[in-house]
């Protein structure tokens, strides 16, 4: 009997989170909350899988996804019938740009709730914090609703232009919701504001438990309190 190798991929771990991603039923989720475009031979959550496996394969940048494309296995990572060629830029962007008008938080939260209870994961404490990202070169806002890269202050009271991350966690480490947010946004008026959308979080998950929030002192602000 003649055998014939077409392909060789090394996948390693990236078959368990391919099936985790399954499993969890995100596909179906990020594509009822971001829809498909008919026109398009990708779907958004297949380069949100994609970029999520380039993530978490330890490549440095993100960047290069078509050629990266090439060298997994896009019919069992992914789904059946994907060709490395429709994760070009152009496509990749495009989808991205799906997502932020679908309202990019909207959809973490939206998953992360899901998966909150989908597996029965604890929220009887939140832990929360932010931190900052340095960037160089001149950027332009398109709107007032975009994201501002500005100059702020970072975490060693440096004045540098920057981009801030917000993230709340569970006590276990899961997160619960995540942000990127304006560069010169300071702490006391992230957490009262990112307060009411973890209420908000919890009431589309019908959960009315008391819980606990854990932050740093920036928190203990009226507005905060309040």
């Amino acid at each position: 009997m003649d055998v014939q190798i077409c392909e060789i991929y090394d996948s390693s771990y990236l078959n368990i989170i391919s099936a985790l991603f399954q499993d969890l039923d995100l596909p179906q989720l990020i594509d009822r909350l971001v829809p498909v475009d008919p026109q398009c031979q990708t779907r958004t959550s297949d380069a949100v899988k994609l970029i999520l496996l380039d993530i978490l394969s330890g490549r440095q940048a993100l960047v290069h996804l078509e050629r990266w494309a090439h060298e997994i296995d896009l019919s069992k990572l992914i789904r059946p019938g994907l060709k490395p060629s429709w994760f070009n830029d152009d496509a990749l962007a495009r989808h991205l740009d799906r997502l932020y008008e679908a309202d990019i938080h909207k959809v973490i939260s939206t998953c992360l709730i899901h998966i909150y209870r989908k597996e029965g994961l604890p929220l009887q404490a939140f832990h929360a914090d932010t931190t900052d990202k340095t960037v160089y070169g001149a950027y332009e806002s398109v709107s007032s609703e975009a994201l501002r890269i500005t100059h702020g202050y970072n975490r060693h009271h440096r004045w540098q232009k920057q981009i801030g991350f917000g993230l709340i966690g569970n006590e276990d480490g899961i997160p619960f919701y995540g942000d990127v947010h304006d560069g010169n946004l300071p702490d006391k008026t992230w957490n009262p504001e990112v307060l009411s959308r973890v209420h908000e979080q919890l009431k589309q998950a019908k959960i009315e438990d008391e819980w606990i929030y854990v932050a740093d002192s920036a928190a203990m602000t009226k507005d905060t309190l309040a």
